[in-house]
């Protein structure tokens, strides 16, 4: 049963990562004037590009081993979610020397939909530690 579950797990994080590309090549494509081509970090950080790409590959190990170590399964969305993002942006970053940003609400920083699944699932993971805590 573990097997399918990292196999089902694995489809769905080449599904988001899939539909990351697609949506990129098509802003890409279209030439769409709300993008940005983001060689910074997050809030305009700048920093090395070699750096970037060093700790997002520290992270998205560090989620992984953390992914594979949590015993709640009801809770294994927001895994999916966390490693979709990273890997997406990493990619990116790796393969195009900037992440590319092209959604915009109101008041917020651009973003990609990369972002918007690290949001998802990293509150899904402070929701399932806030369940956790009211067990106890």
């Amino acid at each position: 049963m573990r097997l399918q579950k990292v196999f089902l797990s694995m489809l769905l994080v080449a599904f988001f990562l899939c539909l990351q590309f697609l949506i990129r090549s098509f802003v890409v494509t279209t030439a769409y004037a709300g993008a940005l081509c983001n060689d910074g970090g997050a809030f305009g950080i700048l920093l090395p590009g070699w750096l970037f790409v060093f700790v997002d590959s520290l992270v998205v190990i560090a989620m992984a081993m953390m992914w594979s170590r949590d015993r709640n399964h009801t809770f294994g969305w927001p895994w999916i979610f966390i490693l979709s993002g990273g890997l997406g942006n990493l990619l990116e970053r790796v393969l195009f020397g900037c992440i590319m940003d092209y959604g915009t609400v109101l008041f917020l920083p651009v973003f990609n939909i990369a972002d918007v699944l690290l949001t998802i699932g990293v509150t899904g993971i402070l929701f399932s530690w806030y369940i956790d805590d009211k067990k106890d």
